[in-house]
């Protein structure tokens, strides 16, 4: 071979190699821009530990995907209408429609195998269903034990959901604090407290509607069903606006804790949405502390800013639930729960359920338990994504679930499809003496 012949195919060669890396160099780009734009629109929230979740949603793995608004609720419109079509004896795959007639009986029994295959809150589920980055946060809080918490009862209790609902009854004081009840030297902020006490100023309710913050209210559709009922507590800082369609706007009762109230960046004082309906705060005690060192050491400082609002808002009902009320509703979680649950106070969710409870005839209690639409995004107004805002860190929210699933008196396709739970009121209760 001559050496002309040789440098022409170096020559041939070094361009296809050019033209080689050229194209890899373009396909990386578009492959990079692809990726930035999908990160903008899609975000897989993936749990590792799929035996933490209890859903099969897709062929036995479960992935939430959380989108734009438009997109989101373009797929769950879609997905719903998949699942209603087929359920009316039609199945519809990609763009083939075939009529699958089914009698009722067999249309009851697809309901029925959906619940069985795991998408519905499993009431027995333990640490062992956490991922384990939940498993360390709750290690880690326990060793903490911020509230000293020395709980000397049982574990476990197999109690029926009329036994619990009587232990919720008997054992749990959701009553407001009095000025009389507090010592001289709170006076400065406890003379701010409404005159008329917060179950005289009530009275006995229908149906109430505890409505969650969570991220699964998004595209709920349940606003107008949250609005007939007769009274509707909702928390912190949830909104009603812009989001009417799903949550409603009715607001009888708005519970707080006592962060928000507390720190100044939050707008508890500015914020129009905390002039609306009867406001209630809850706010920690030790777990064996009176009012009286409750009132030495609050969890949060509150006193100030409580004052200023009631000076500003005179004739806006406040009240603050007795710091007591948490730690005996954490007992009865405590002891019908099968291992140690978090030493720290329920959620607000959970005081808020049994807070209604112990005022209305029916209470139903909408996502709190989820849905279909389950999502780690934490908040329904909110862009912020962390399983433990449904499995719990600092609250025992798993071991509060467990609970409510077990009282339940709906069945498992309201709360699949609706996020529903029926429980009833507790004041027309036949409990035996030893609860």
């Amino acid at each position: 071979m001559s050496l002309k012949t040789i440098h022409k195919s170096r020559v041939i060669i070094l361009v296809f190699t050019c033209i080689f890396l050229f194209l890899l160099l373009k396909i990386f780009e578009k492959y990079k821009l692809l990726k930035n734009c999908m990160e903008q629109e899609v975000q897989f929230v993936i749990d590792g530990n799929f035996r933490a979740q209890q859903w099969n949603w897709t062929e036995k793995q479960r992935i939430n995907i959380t989108l734009s608004n438009g997109a989101r609720r373009n797929i769950t419109e879609f997905t719903d209408r998949i699942m209603l079509e087929s359920m009316n004896g039609h199945l519809v795959v990609g763009k083939r429609h075939s009529t699958v007639p089914k009698t009722e009986k067999e249309k009851v029994l697809v309901q029925s195998n959906r619940i069985k295959r795991g998408r519905v809150w499993n009431e027995n589920m333990s640490s062992k269903d956490l991922a384990m980055r939940l498993q360390k946060v709750r290690s880690h809080f326990q060793k903490i034990n911020k509230y000293n918490v020395s709980y000397q009862g049982t574990f476990g209790q197999k109690l029926s959901p009329q036994s619990i609902l009587c232990q919720l009854r008997d054992r749990v004081n959701m009553s407001t604090i009095e000025r009389s009840e507090l010592p001289p030297e709170a006076s400065y902020w406890s003379d701010y407290l409404p005159i008329e006490s917060f179950q005289k100023k009530v009275g006995r309710l229908g149906r109430c509607a505890v409505v969650s913050s969570a991220g699964s209210m998004k595209f709920s559709k349940l606003g107008e069903e949250i609005d007939s009922h007769d009274a509707v507590i909702r928390f912190n800082a949830a909104p009603t606006s812009g989001f009417e369609e799903d949550v409603g706007t009715k607001t009888t009762f708005r519970l707080l804790n006592s962060q928000l109230v507390s720190e100044s960046n939050l707008r508890f004082l500015e914020d129009p949405m905390y002039r609306t309906g009867i406001l209630l705060m809850w706010d920690p005690s030790q777990y064996k502390a009176d009012l009286r060192q409750w009132h030495l050491n609050p969890d949060y400082k509150f006193y100030d800013r409580f004052v200023k609002y009631r000076r500003m808002n005179p004739e806006q009902p406040f009240y603050i639930l007795n710091p007591q009320s948490s730690w005996q509703l954490w007992d009865v979680i405590q002891e019908n729960s099968s291992e140690k649950i978090q030493p720290d106070p329920p959620s607000s969710g959970l005081l808020g359920i049994v807070l209604l409870m112990n005022l209305c005839d029916q209470v139903n209690v909408y996502e709190f338990v989820p849905s279909k639409r389950r999502t780690d995004q934490c908040h329904y107004y909110h862009r912020f994504f962390d399983q433990a805002c449904t499995m719990g860190a600092y609250h025992p929210l798993m071991y509060e679930k467990n609970l409510i699933k077990k009282l339940n008196q709906g069945d498992d396709n309201t709360i699949y499809y609706s996020g529903k739970v029926t429980l009833p009121g507790l004041n027309g209760l036949q409990c035996s003496s030893q609860f």
